[in-house]
């Protein structure tokens, strides 16, 4: 009786038995793609072997990476010889090129992966502040040629005017010998005339 009244007040209350129904499976989450990591190991190798290498071996690697350029042009490529021609490692480094390198490369950058193109933005910051530096060097430089140019001028004029200055004292010295060796001269005379003996009279 006790079940069956409960079911009665669920049957006024609306309620409704239903058997349990088949598990509903949870809905497979996609794999998410990885990225693909890009290889930067062959740039940095290339820089360990610029800073290694003598100016021969940096001058041949240099060529060789130009030829290829020339050869087979592209976004890597370039990369490849901008990276080398700044490098500091080398021994006959131009950063002013390259950075215009990589500034043009930057600006289209092809084929490049985004680390490559990370990469060559730190190599740009890196040529950019060494130009700079260049640039500050040089002028230090000019001014403190400006410096010892007029210094080495001055001292010149000071040894000139020292050397007039020594002339004319000379030159004076010259003089007041002559007249001390005149007034020698007339003391000599005189007292040559007062120790005469007087003239006989004949």
């Amino acid at each position: 009786m006790r079940s069956l009244a409960v079911l009665l007040a669920c049957a006024l209350a609306g309620c409704a038995l239903r058997a349990p129904g088949p598990a509903v499976p949870e809905p497979v989450q996609p794999a998410q793609a990885v990225p693909a990591v890009t290889d930067l190991a062959p740039y940095f190798d290339l820089l360990e072997e610029i800073a290694a290498a003598d100016a021969v071996r940096d001058a041949a690697l240099l060529g060789d990476l130009q030829a290829q350029l020339e050869q087979a042009p592209g976004s890597r490529a370039t990369l490849r010889y901008a990276v080398a021609l700044g490098s500091a490692g080398n021994k006959a480094s131009d950063p002013v090129e390259a950075r215009r390198l990589l500034q043009g490369l930057l600006a289209s950058p092809g084929d490049l992966e985004p680390a490559e193109q990370r990469f060559a933005t730190v190599m740009l910051r890196e040529f950019d502040a060494r130009v700079t530096l260049y640039a500050q060097l040089a002028r230090q430089r000019e001014e403190a040629d400006g410096r010892l140019a007029a210094s080495n001028e001055a001292h010149a004029k000071a040894l000139q005017s020292n050397a007039a200055e020594t002339a004319r004292l000379r030159r004076a010295l010259a003089q007041a010998e002559q007249k001390l060796q005149a007034i020698t001269e007339m003391e000599r005379e005189l007292l040559e005339q007062i120790e005469a003996p007087p003239p006989v009279e004949p």
